[in-house]
């Protein structure tokens, strides 16, 4: 068996690979639902209606690219960390990645629906976006990486990405008006908008340090004292 080549039987580079290359999808899909869609006001209008008209094809293969980068984070994350924090935080992160398959699935009611007109597939959307706990599980899982041994220094980026998510996350439901009506004196759609720019970072930072390894690892693998 290959050095690099973990429980989960894929090497940590090709994980960071599909990790990477599935947030970047997502990325790039918003910016071009953003650009395609100007009709849309990002300030009060949430991503899930970029899933209503011509172009909302694009944003379900977003939601199947959220989907796959947090299954992959997962994956890695599962890897990494030992004990049951493993199996908390992949499993928290596998729910929300089945949110976001259910997300993409069924299409949204306008922002703006109230909740007593909600359609079925509407409220099958509000559920899967319900399942998304990646903040708590990107908190835990940096927390626990950063206290393993060796990875201390490494997980430091990692772990203020993931503060950051809970930050974005705990303004999202502040700015959320009680009577859950949005408009256009509502700002809850661009701290959306946040949140997932949020998680980038956090996919990045996750890449970069399952990639990389260990500190001591790398020093071993290029005959350096540690």
């Amino acid at each position: 068996m290959n050095d690099r080549t973990t429980m989960t039987g894929l090497a940590p580079d090709v994980k960071s690979m599909v990790l990477a290359a599935s947030s970047g999808a997502a990325f790039l899909l918003l910016i071009a639902l953003h650009l395609l869609r100007r009709d849309l006001d990002p300030t009060w209008v949430f991503l899930s209606d970029y899933m209503l008209g011509n172009w909302g094809w694009l944003m379900r293969l977003a939601f199947m690219a959220m989907a796959l980068a947090l299954g992959s984070s997962a994956v890695i994350l599962a890897a990494l960390l030992g004990g049951w924090v493993r199996w908390l935080v992949s499993g928290l992160l596998g729910l929300a990645a089945f949110g976001m398959v259910v997300g993409g699935t069924f299409p949204p009611d306008p922002t703006g629906t109230p909740i007593e007109a909600l359609t079925g597939t509407g409220t099958l959307h509000m559920i899967g976006a319900s399942l998304d706990f990646t903040p708590i599980a990107a908190l835990i899982g940096s927390i626990a990486l950063a206290r393993q041994s060796g990875w201390r220094g490494a997980a430091l980026g990692l772990l203020a990405t993931s503060l950051f998510t809970v930050v974005v996350m705990v303004a999202f439901v502040i700015s959320m008006p009680p009577d859950h009506v949005f408009g256009h004196e509502t700002r809850s759609a661009l701290i959306g908008r946040m949140q997932w720019a949020s998680y980038f970072t956090w996919f990045v930072a996750l890449a970069f340090v399952a990639y990389s390894g260990r500190p001591e690892d790398r020093a071993q693998q290029w005959g350096i004292e540690p």
